[in-house]
């Protein structure tokens, strides 16, 4: 997130609301395996490094 200036409010629209996006960044929530798909797509990270974690 920092290396592309992202601000948690910029994953609100993948992730869901701000308290959904802190506490997934503050990994006390899971990606769904949705999320993972669509941070796949929006920060052009291989999708294998966020369904390493996501619930399916």
């Amino acid at each position: 997130m920092e290396e592309k200036g992202l601000k948690a409010k910029d994953l609100e629209s993948i992730i869901g609301t701000e308290g959904h996006v802190s506490l997934v960044l503050s990994d006390k929530r899971e990606l769904t395996l949705k999320m993972a798909k669509a941070l796949h797509s929006f920060l052009g990270i291989p999708s294998d490094v966020f369904l390493s974690g996501a619930v399916i």
